[in-house]
């Protein structure tokens, strides 16, 4: 029934809307939560060509609602992935969810799948929304749109910013505080889609059209909210925002001599002051390395008597070459050739000095070597199809389907626009860049909180980097970037310490807005007998 290649559509007749659900009970921490697994499709739209002319898809969710809790009053949170070109899967068993599978006793054997209640879900704070985007999960584009359509920074954000409205009114989920959760990608998208929700403001909504409670937060899980301005996938702009990530790797590996006995907080507050002496040589001596130019950057080794102790600080944070002498070349030291060096030749150059069999660092997690000839999963574009999937919809939630869930679309990948369709006052263009319509979000909604998490050894989107562009863009005050010993997408399976992560995601979700607890309150003292 599905299909999801770039040209590829189903018809409207065979879209069918109806969920199946299953209430469900899990045990976290001593408390048993009744709740409710529904699956299903709800059709979305997005304007184009002006008035009357529309795309539409199907867009396939996994939602999780506890039954014990008054709406009015429940968070509940739409939950995205990466790529692009994720499904929600991903982030729903083992992760966010309700359930994982217990690996201990799964075998190729297994005729169902071992469910155990899942301790870090999120379903003690908010009920769930996992949304797949179109040409992922079981999500596609309805003829005659086709799914390429909705494979650009605003088309995918309108259609799941409707999506996210059409199941508000069906669910009758106006009055509860929403969320959007993002990760890698959906965390670019975010921000997209929050911008697009407040402006559309609650005329949408079937109830509560005079409400301003449109949007109330966003989580952003290794966000790389800016690929403008990114040196791994452009030369010509300065790697400062990734240099602490290759400190804390190096220092995790024990290849660096800098840290000592500092606390990560403390060993960071320099690193971060040595990254912004890094940009400013950049500016003033190496920037033109992306373009060939070495002329600059030969001067500052001749006769700057600040390029011994620069090129020192980089070998000491990162263990790459070695203490400067006058006429190191390099073929000895490879600061020498382009100190400006993105993550994809760190990787290279720590595996070939330290990696096992000469293996180079993953992307997602600088504390892992990846085996020989390996693609990196950071930017492998092979499609991938989730049959475990299907197996869980049908045994935890009794959904029936047919069709293959995809659970990452490589192509969708290969052939994602990351031009915008829409400019903003803020930045006439946006390409390749969402924090425009963050910060516009957050003129459009000064209440709107956020949450920024990242993980230390992320080089696919280092920390810094959403530190520094937040900084820069002037939002800071308003959006916490909070770091983890973990990797990309920081979850359960690679952070020390996801405790600390869970408490403090939890305390943001703990502020509910005091005007919605208000209306419950007013509601049920209204009621007879109160």
């Amino acid at each position: 029934m599905f299909s999801y290649g770039a040209g590829d559509s189903i018809y409207y007749r065979y879209v069918d809307q109806t969920p199946t659900s299953k209430t469900q009970v899990i045990t976290v921490k001593g408390v048993a939560m009744e709740f409710t697994a529904t699956a299903g499709h709800l059709v979305a739209s997005r304007p184009v060509n002006g008035a009357g002319s529309r795309d539409d898809a199907a867009i396939f969710y996994t939602a999780y609602a506890r039954d014990d809790l008054p709406k009015d009053t429940r968070p509940i949170t739409f939950i995205f992935n990466g790529g692009p070109g994720g499904a929600s899967a991903d982030l729903d068993l083992n992760f966010l969810g309700p359930k994982s599978v217990d690996l201990d006793v799964l075998t190729s054997a297994s005729t169902t799948l071992p469910l155990i209640d899942n301790p870090n879900t999120l379903l003690d704070k908010s009920d769930l929304v996992f949304v797949d985007p179109v040409g992922t999960g079981y999500s596609s584009a309805i003829f005659p749109s086709e799914n390429v359509d909705f494979w650009g920074v605003d088309s995918d954000a309108s259609i799941l910013s409707d999506f996210v409205i059409k199941y508000i009114n069906t669910n009758k989920r106006q009055y509860s505080p929403k969320y959007i959760y993002g990760v890698s990608y959906g965390g670019f998208r975010t921000p997209i889609m929050a911008r697009l929700l407040l402006e559309r403001s609650a005329t949408d909504y079937a109830e509560g059209k005079d409400g301003k409670n449109i949007l109330n937060g966003l989580v952003l899980n290794s966000p790389l909210m800016n690929r403008r301005n990114d040196c791994l996938t452009h030369s010509t702009f300065a790697c400062d925002g990734a240099v602490p990530t290759y400190a804390m790797i190096a220092d995790h590996h024990g290849k660096a001599t800098a840290r000592n006995a500092a606390t990560s907080d403390v060993f960071l507050i320099g690193v971060r002051s040595f990254a912004a002496e890094f940009k400013k040589h950049y500016d003033g001596a190496f920037s033109g390395l992306g373009w060939g130019d070495r002329t600059g950057w030969e001067a500052f080794l001749r006769d700057n008597k600040e390029a011994p102790p620069f090129l020192d600080r980089l070998y000491q944070l990162t263990g790459l070459g070695k203490v400067f002498t006058l006429g190191d070349t390099a073929a000895n030291n490879p600061w020498i050739e382009n100190p400006n060096m993105n993550a994809w030749r760190f990787t290279a150059l720590f595996g070939e000095r330290y990696g096992p069999d000469r293996r180079k660092l993953s992307l997602n997690d600088g504390r892992d070597y990846l085996p020989p000839d390996t693609i990196d999963p950071a930017v492998d574009d092979g499609s991938d199809v989730y049959e475990y999937v299907r197996q869980y919809q049908r045994q935890f939630i009794g959904y029936q389907q047919a069709a293959s869930y995809l659970g990452f679309n490589g192509e969708s990948f290969d052939r994602w626009s990351y031009s915008p369709d829409q400019k903003l006052p803020s930045d006439p263009d946006r390409i390749e860049n969402s924090i425009p319509d963050l910060a516009f979000g957050l003129q459009l909604n000064p209440q709107l909180k956020v949450l920024i998490q990242h993980g230390y050894y992320d080089l696919n989107t280092p920390f810094h980097k959403s530190e520094l562009d937040i900084s820069r863009s002037g939002i800071a005050a308003k959006v916490p970037v909070r770091l983890y010993s973990g990797g990309h997408g920081v979850s359960p399976f690679d952070t020390d310490g996801y405790d600390q992560l869970k408490a403090e995601l939890g305390s943001f979700y703990d502020q509910t807005p005091a005007a919605k607890l208000a209306r419950w309150q007013e509601a049920k003292l209204a009621e007879p007998g109160q």
